[in-house]
């Protein structure tokens, strides 16, 4: 920028006009301008009356001209009638989408109803083929359409379950997968689940999946019936040979004076088809039944407020399978109130094979005394489905349920930290050995809430009986009334919740001393690759 001349004459901006205005002279100029160069003084007074009219006339011109550009404006709104305007704009909220869900019936499917209708942008539609809808939610994965999911021309679509969720709630699979993962990661499949021989009958490996059953049966069969187990192997020509394993010795817990095995069905749940067995001529009896067809009586009852039997109704079902498995009954369990029990924990998996456990649960317990020698699945089989038709249901404690914090004063080590947490790290381990198997096609926007059985020992290790999909929950106690609205709407808020978009629902549901706002399920992490 170039530099003033030297002898430049000063104007008006160089001034500080004190009084002024359109028609008056300019009567004092008062302030005196230092050149910076000379630092020489110059008054003010000195300039010329012509300097001082030409610029007064610009500046007056300069005015006029600025008013004539004003009137060309549109007119501005008046003050109150603009912040009238501001306002309304301001409060004004972008509305949430509208979103349709499908919920099938059974499994106290008027839970799952409630925790969407609360969620005010979703609408429920009754026809499960409906192109529009954005969450199903079943008992079982029938009628999806996972091939189809979330294609570009399809509305976004979430569903409850995966589609290979049978590669671990299935007995059978989950038996497989459990021993090819140890085998493959050198781990002692011990340390998870009791002895277990999976069996399919159409298999060409019949022959040999049963001879290594009936050598593993005979080398722990107690002194006193080998003499009528030999007599079986003979009468069916099946051979056997000597397998000592060294690490189920470790394991005394698992062996009694009885020899009991549990015979399950692969695909199966509550109890259905579970058989404790003590010799081997039951489990082929049972075992050959099956292939044929066996004919299961299922009971049925209904109770009153007093939690009294008013109804019962026994169904006849057919249960055909051609794969089962043969897993050893624990024969030192731990013992409460002289019953035998299991624990529920509650997992849930999200499509990005994220894993969560549930920080509550329950402890269900058998109605009659444990004995071994008894044969009554009141004594065996703690699955409350069965349980609840036993007359004495509920009479020593509510449903026959324990919570998590309630176990706290029932074992003498500390159950949160010492029992829970190895079932923790069972069933993330648990996981681990379908991790490629369970959403091979990564399929997006699948999640699943699964039911984890376990029984605690009396040297307290915690032993995985079975994962169960589609986990009951039907309400029988208090404990379950609050249980299972909390832990299925902490489900949705990070499930759904966060896929579409929405208002915060406006509902509590109380669970022990938690706060409301707390989401109980816990972070595992992801599965590894």
């Amino acid at each position: 920028m170039n530099s003033p001349k030297k002898n430049a004459f000063p104007t008006l901006n160089n001034l500080k006009i004190i009084q002024s205005s359109y028609g008056q002279r300019i009567n004092k100029c008062t302030h005196l301008v230092i050149k910076k160069d000379t630092k020489k003084i110059i008054d003010t007074r000195l300039l010329s009356q012509t300097s001082i009219e030409q610029a007064k006339q610009k500046f007056i011109a300069n005015q006029e001209r600025q008013r004539q550009m004003q009137k060309s404006l549109p007119p501005i709104m008046k003050r109150k009638e603009f912040h009238q305007r501001s306002v309304s704009v301001s409060a004004q909220k972008t509305p949430y989408s509208k979103y349709f869900y499908f919920v099938g019936e059974g499994n106290n499917h008027q839970l799952i109803k409630k925790l969407l209708d609360e969620r005010s942008n979703w609408v429920q539609v009754k026809d499960p083929k409906s192109k529009k809808i954005n969450f199903k939610w079943q008992e079982t994965e029938k009628g999806y359409e996972y091939q189809t999911i979330n294609q570009k021309e399809q509305p976004i679509q979430m569903l409850n379950h995966f589609e290979f969720h049978s590669e671990i709630s299935d007995k059978f699979k989950l038996a497989m997968n459990f021993k090819a993962y140890c085998d493959k990661n050198r781990l002692n499949i011990y340390d998870y689940i009791p002895t277990t021989f999976a069996i399919e009958c159409t298999n060409d490996n019949l022959k040999s999946e049963l001879f290594q059953f009936i050598s593993f049966y005979r080398q722990n069969c107690p002194q006193h019936k080998l003499s009528e187990l030999d007599k079986t192997i003979k009468q069916y020509f099946f051979s056997y040979t000597t397998l000592y394993d060294t690490k189920v010795n470790h394991y005394p817990t698992l062996f009694g004076n009885e020899n009991l095995w549990i015979f399950k069905p692969s695909n199966m749940n509550q109890g259905r088809g579970i058989h404790v067995v003590r010799s081997l001529q039951d489990v082929l009896d049972i075992q050959s039944k099956y292939q044929g067809g066996y004919k299961e009586k299922l009971l049925e009852v209904k109770r009153n407020e007093q939690n009294e039997i008013i109804n019962k109704v026994v169904y006849l079902n057919t249960l055909v399978t051609e794969q089962f498995v043969i897993q050893k009954y624990i024969e030192k369990p731990f013992l409460i109130d002289g019953r035998k029990f299991d624990i529920r924990a509650y997992v849930l998996m999200t499509s990005n094979l994220q894993m969560y456990f549930y920080r509550e649960g329950q402890l269900r317990l058998a109605t009659e005394k444990f004995d071994a020698k008894v044969q009554s699945n009141y004594v065996h089989l703690t699955n409350n489905a069965i349980q609840y038709t036993h007359p004495e249901y509920g009479k020593s404690e509510e449903g026959n349920q324990y919570n998590f914090e309630q176990a706290q004063n029932l074992f003498k080590k500390d159950f949160r930290k010492e029992i829970l947490v190895k079932i923790k790290n069972i069933s993330y381990t648990t996981f681990q050995t379908v991790k490629h198997k369970i959403n091979k096609h990564k399929r997006k926007n699948c999640f699943e809430i699964f039911g984890m059985d376990f029984i605690i020992d009396e040297q307290y290790t915690p032993w995985l009986i079975e994962v169960n999909t589609n986990p009951s929950l039907e309400v029988t106690s208090k404990l379950l009334d609050q249980l299972f609205p909390r832990m299925v709407n902490d489900a949705f808020k990070i499930t759904i919740d966060l896929v579409f978009p929405q208002e915060e629902p406006n509902c509590n549901y109380p669970l022990m001393n938690y706060k409301d706002d707390e989401n109980l399920w816990d972070s595992m992490g992801y599965l590894q690759s």
